[in-house]
């Protein structure tokens, strides 16, 4: 038993705040030293003014914003009276950086986005490189734990250009640290590891010649990482190793214990649970003497693990429990969520199903609370979004109002009379234009003339353009139940983002995308035939010439997507339309990207077995939420399976039964049905539908293989 989700999620945060808070100059001095350097600032204080007081305080900010969020906002507060007095702007944005970190710290997630603005807004004024590559990397910072990553990203690959200008000798190159740890600390949030690990290592090179400097394990620690989710575990091992025995070095009992249980995992994952229980025993007994409370969580639950392998059920289960018991206490609920999934696991490796089953709903419950919070956090932000925008316009306003002032009295009348005239006249024809909208179904700039369908989302009109009736499109509107639910708005917007940046003759094209009265619309080419689905319903086995066209063009389509990073989640004969261009030859068009991702995009929805259709839903889907290029050609490899066999892959009475299948068998060959399909064609789908996503072969290698089958 491998419960992934829950180490990742361990794994991903723990390595958040390593590449941001090792780059602190605690990070640099041993414990001890820190503090004697801490205790003679404080007493040089007194003595201090002006320039060099606020110098010492921001030092102290510096030093304790991790370790002592609360004394590091003492001394920024006490550095914004001082500079505020004395006009120091740029020793201003330091301490606004440092009070940012510290509130973040103690779990504030909202002040510091205002503070870092507020920081960035000075430098910039100044004009201080320094300065405004510091306020980039905390702002990147701040929207990677909102999972903002493609903003994020561009904050830091900003903050790290802006130290590349300003290294000038290799003493200097110590400013790249920070940007390189950020980046890989993104990177492995994307679970973009071999990216993660090229960072952490150019990162790990700058510090790894300095003697007793934090930053060196800590950076060898992320590699490691990045190894272990990579299936690397030899090489993982290397860097816990080592990086454990420069952690002992300092005397970090909390990263000794880290570092004592990641070798463990690696050693569970190499089928030695005997030396892993070495391990993560004495990480066990190092993270109850520090109270580190999730750490022992982890340790508990890999020692579990360990006992599984050993097939010693009881044992097991005693640690297992001990971990939920501290999540539970801790009201965590990720790791409440992790722990469900991996009892959940736990119990079907023992055929106890009822369990099994009772611990995957308390699974699914939890993830969706954790779900519809992250639906909360968004319309939250939306708001604070929106609070921005009224308080620059409401700014914007009495700018405008103070130049009226400064105007003459008589140019202000006659000014005033033309605008009256004005207002008067425009909303006269606001009156007639509407008086003629209310005679017609409009929508923006459409004429609905009736309704052709209706899915999930939206509800969908055939329309023609008000200035050419011919100009027929196929309108998508979002549901009027949904219209008030921002999670639906976001997700209908997203499909016509995906599809405004595609231009392929078997996707469908978007004319135009946006809101008229509150409703939310995208107008697409109007495609008339049938889909695939129904195709398949009345022709059963499909004409092998017919087919090869159908699979060349969707899998080229498919290719195309997946050559600009979007996964589309959702492929199945139902979102496949076939149009007739003449007697002998179709047009093959791929619809409804509602639920793509672009890779790096955060998502909108929470991925999982309810997204898509299940017939055609890949096993790493069902078991642990991951969607890729691979899931794709999993699904259009069962669309295949179907059109060239007229039979269902998996054919069950119950939902679960059919979970069940795909998840443990392989559906008959399709050449079974039907022999005269070409061995090679049989081979491609049978390949398509493997288990491991690693086995399945590209859109590329399918589109080309199926060319070399036509002939």
């Amino acid at each position: 038993m491998n419960p992934k989700k829950f180490k990742k999620n361990a794994c991903a945060s723990i390595a958040i705040l390593i590449a941001i808070f090792a780059f602190s100059i605690t990070g640099i001095y041993p414990a001890s030293n820190l503090e004697k350097t801490i205790t003679e600032l404080e007493k040089k204080i007194p003595s201090s003014s002006g320039k060099g007081r606020i110098d010492i305080l921001n030092q102290l900010a510096a030093m304790t914003y991790t370790a002592a969020p609360k004394d590091c906002i003492g001394y920024a507060e006490e550095v914004l009276r001082l500079a505020g007095r004395s006009n120091y702007p740029k020793e201003r944005a330091r301490a606004l950086i440092y009070m940012s970190y510290a509130l973040s710290v103690m779990g504030d997630w909202e002040k510091p986005f205002k503070l870092s603005h507020e920081a960035l807004a000075l430098v910039e004024g100044q004009k201080d490189k320094a300065g405004i590559a510091k306020a980039f990397s905390a702002l990147g910072y701040f929207y990677l734990r909102k999972d903002y990553f493609n903003i994020a990203l561009d904050y830091f690959l900003k903050s790290l250009r802006i130290n590349q200008e300003l290294v000038d000798k290799d003493k200097d190159k110590i400013n790249l640290y920070l940007p390189y740890a950020n980046i890989g600390s993104l990177y492995i949030n994307m679970e973009d590891y071999s990216k993660a690990r090229e960072y952490y290592q150019k990162a790990l090179d700058i510090v790894k010649h300095l003697k007793n400097d934090k930053r060196a394990p800590f950076c060898l620690h992320n590699i490691g990482l990045c190894y272990l989710n990579n299936n690397d575990n030899n090489k993982a091992l290397d860097c816990f190793t080592r990086a454990h025995e420069m952690f002992k070095i300092s005397g970090d009992s909390y990263w000794v214990g880290s570092e004592l249980c990641h070798i463990g995992i690696c050693y569970n994952n190499m089928n030695n649970p005997r030396q892993a229980l070495t391990y993560l025993f004495q990480a066990l007994e190092l993270k109850q003497k520090i109270d580190d409370k999730l750490g022992m969580l982890y340790t508990l639950s890999n020692i579990g693990d360990s006992y599984v392998k050993l097939n010693d059920f009881p044992t097991a289960q005693s640690y297992y429990d001990r971990a939920f018991n501290i999540a539970k206490k801790l009201d965590d609920k990720n790791n409440l969520e992790a722990m469900y999934k991996c009892y959940s696991d736990f119990y079907a490796l023992q055929n106890n199903f009822k369990k099994a089953y009772e611990s995957y709903k308390q699974y699914a419950e939890t993830r969706d609370f954790l779900f519809s919070q992250d639906k909360n956090k968004q319309i939250a932000e939306l708001n604070v979004k929106f609070d921005v925008e009224k308080k620059a316009k409401e700014i914007e306003i009495l700018r405008n109002n103070n130049k009226l002032q400064r105007i003459t009295r008589n140019a202000f009348i006659i000014g005033f009379i033309l605008v009256v005239i004005i207002l008067i006249l425009l909303f006269q024809k606001y009156l007639y234009l509407l008086a003629f909208w209310k005679k017609q179904k409009y929508i923006g700039q459409y004429r609905v003339i009736k309704l052709i369908g209706s899915g999930g989302m939206g509800t969908v009109f055939l329309a023609h353009t008000v200035r050419d009736k011919n100009q027929l499109a196929a309108l998508k509107v979002l549901k009027e139940e949904l219209v008030e639910d921002e999670n639906s708005r976001l997700r209908f917007k997203h499909e016509g983002t995906i599809i405004d940046k595609l231009d392929h003759p078997n996707i469908i094209k978007i004319f135009e995308r946006g809101e008229y009265k509150g409703k939310l619309f995208i107008a697409m080419e109007y495609l008339q035939g049938k889909t695939l689905a129904q195709k398949i319903i009345e022709e059963g086995k499909i004409d092998l010439g017919d087919g090869f066209s159908i699979m060349i063009q969707v899998t080229d389509a498919l290719a195309f997507i997946h050559e600009r990073n979007i996964v589309h989640r959702d492929l199945k004969p139902a979102n496949i339309m076939i149009i007739n261009e003449n007697e002998t030859s179709s047009r093959v068009k791929l619809l409804d990207f509602g639920v793509a991702l672009m890779k790096s995009q955060t998502r909108l929805t929470q991925a999982g077995i309810l997204v898509g259709t299940i017939n055609y839903t890949a096993p790493e889907q069902i078991s642990e939420n991951l969607y890729s290029f691979a899931s794709d050609v999993y699904s259009l490899g069962i669309t295949f399976y179907e059109m060239i066999s007229g039979k269902v892959a998996f054919n069950a009475e119950t939902i679960t039964s059919v979970v069940e299948k795909i998840m443990n068998e392989a559906p008959p060959p399709p050449i079974r049905f039907r022999p005269e399909i070409p061995a090679l064609l049989n081979d491609l789908v049978m390949k398509m539908l493997s288990k491991e996503p690693g086995l399945r072969p590209s859109s590329m290698e399918v589109l080309s293989t199926l060319k070399k089958i036509q002939g």
